[in-house]
């Protein structure tokens, strides 16, 4: 789990990122805020998914859109 969350992670730059407990459905719950903490975001991953590079840019990408960054 360590290296598909790090994979999501190095594609948040300058992005404080918080992984909640893994739910019964295969869910990854991760709080993404700035790096003053003022606004945050929380996205639901497809741990299935986190292998592709692709969908962790594409998710990095949301954040980065909901957070006006």
């Amino acid at each position: 789990m360590y290296v598909l969350t790090q994979r999501f992670v190095s594609c948040l730059k300058n992005i404080d990122c918080l992984f909640g407990p893994l739910a019964p459905d295969g869910a990854l719950p991760v709080r993404i805020s700035d790096t003053e903490g003022r606004r945050f975001v929380t996205l639901i991953l497809d741990i299935a998914q986190l292998q592709d590079v692709r969908y962790c840019e594409q998710q990095a990408q949301q954040a980065r859109r909901s957070l006006a960054l």
